[in-house]
């Protein structure tokens, strides 16, 4: 039943079960059966055929959103920087629109709007529309309230100045809330934000992820299509690979993955309408210094882009994999996932990109993206034994034996092989 579901899942939001591992999909499934007081397989999987609101209900299960305010914080200080320097002085009485998909809790979205107030934005001049999945979690992040954990991110005063303590919890004012424009919605369908303007500023972060190669294409044409020329992109820290360079070209910032829009060559077809031309000059060549650790963002430098001359030399993905450990064993690990981010740039089924990628969110205390890292070097290469002790530790960590076991079990095949391998080169 379980591989049944997954692949209604997959027809539905393009979930590739392979990202968050069966075992999740499994739990998932077995609460919705107890809620809907169903024992039998069968007759769920019927249920799921017939019902769309139990399907939605089962998508919500499965799409746990895990996010805070101002969740890696060097995206908003480049959209700041972006907003400030380029955008504002060349588009005098245009309203900035924003688009974050999936939005989840509302945390990404209002942070957005927070730091488009403290760089001096009226509300009146800027939209943020935010898109989730899961009517449930698009329900609460209207309500605007939220619990301390969802303020590990904020190095600012954000929390002081925006919200009001309510018991436990903090209440978002009216001022923030009320920017944000929230609807359910799946990027996926044909006709996702179909008639809507199109978008300054796109985040997507964390979504192609769990998509397979082709659904991650299908996504990004959708994106490239509602972004405006010269439209900026922000993706995940482990989606640099999944980029089309026909489509983006690469922002240089460090600790950002932001793309701006190309039009891309006559023979890709874009299912949207043609895009308004911004008037911005072109901003691939300008450099910036590294900003500061605090919010807001200093408004001395540039957006700094990728330009020609740092394509010409292009290294290995061993080169750029070794120095990257060598790096990380020396505890400078900002250095390190940057040369990983190099190496997916330019080698995206890099498995042992992903693998050291998720062992350094591991050490900076975020086992759920470490998680999702080391799922996908297991799926770049099925034998990459690590990645699958990683996997297991992980999920016995959760009481998870079952799947713990499956993984300690893949890996100890993988040392078997290798050890036949080894025995037979040697009578040889």
């Amino acid at each position: 039943m379980i591989a049944a579901i997954e692949a209604l899942l997959e027809k539905a939001i393009g979930l590739d079960s392979v990202s968050v591992g069966s075992a999740t999909v499994r739990r998932a499934v077995r609460r919705r059966m107890e809620s809907c007081q169903i024992e039998n397989d069968d007759a769920y999987l019927a249920l799921l055929g017939n019902s769309a609101n139990e399907l939605q209900e089962l998508i919500d299960e499965v799409t746990v959103p895990e996010t805070w305010f101002f969740r890696d914080l060097e995206p908003f200080r480049l959209l700041a920087e972006y907003i400030t320097q380029e955008w504002v002085p060349a588009n005098e009485g245009r309203v900035l629109r924003v688009l974050s998909v999936p939005c989840s809790s509302g945390e990404e979205p209002y942070s957005i709007a927070m730091i488009l107030a403290d760089i001096g934005l009226e509300r009146g001049r800027f939209r943020i529309d935010a898109v989730d999945i899961s009517t449930r979690i698009v329900g609460r992040a209207k309500r605007g309230i939220y619990g301390r954990n969802s303020f590990r991110g904020d190095e600012g005063d954000s929390r002081d100045r925006y919200f009001k303590k309510v018991d436990e919890n903090y209440e978002l004012n009216e001022s923030i809330r009320g920017s944000v424009n929230f609807r359910c919605g799946n990027i996926l369908d044909d006709v996702f934000l179909c008639g809507s303007e199109i978008y300054d500023v796109i985040f997507c972060r964390n979504l192609l992820i769990y998509f397979d190669r082709s659904t991650q294409s299908r996504a990004l044409k959708k994106l490239h299509g509602l972004l405006t020329s010269n439209g900026l992109l922000f993706l995940g820290h482990a989606e640099g690979g999944c980029v089309d360079n026909a489509f983006f070209r690469f922002v240089r910032h460090s600790g950002a993955f932001a793309y701006l829009k190309n039009i891309p060559p006559k023979e890709y077809s874009i299912s949207r309408n043609p895009p308004v031309q911004v008037k911005a000059r072109d901003i691939s060549n300008v450099k910036i210094k590294s900003p500061s650790r605090k919010v807001p963002i200093p408004k001395s430098n540039k957006v700094g882009m990728l330009s020609k001359s740092d394509l010409t030399t292009v290294r290995t993905e061993d080169d750029l994999i070794e120095e990257a450990k060598r790096h990380a064993d020396h505890g400078d690990l900002a250095l390190a996932v940057a040369l990983c981010e190099d190496c997916l740039r330019n080698y995206s089924c890099s498995a042992p990109a992903y693998y050291l990628l998720g062992m350094i969110r591991e050490a900076e205390g975020n086992s759920i993206l470490a998680n999702e890292l080391f799922h996908k070097a297991v799926y770049l290469d099925p034998k990459h034994y690590q990645a699958l002790m990683h996997l297991a530790m992980h999920a016995e960590k959760q009481g998870d034996m079952r799947s713990g076991e499956g993984y300690r079990s893949r890996a100890q095949r993988i040392i078997t092989m290798n050890d036949k391998r080894m025995s037979g080169s040697s009578k040889s």
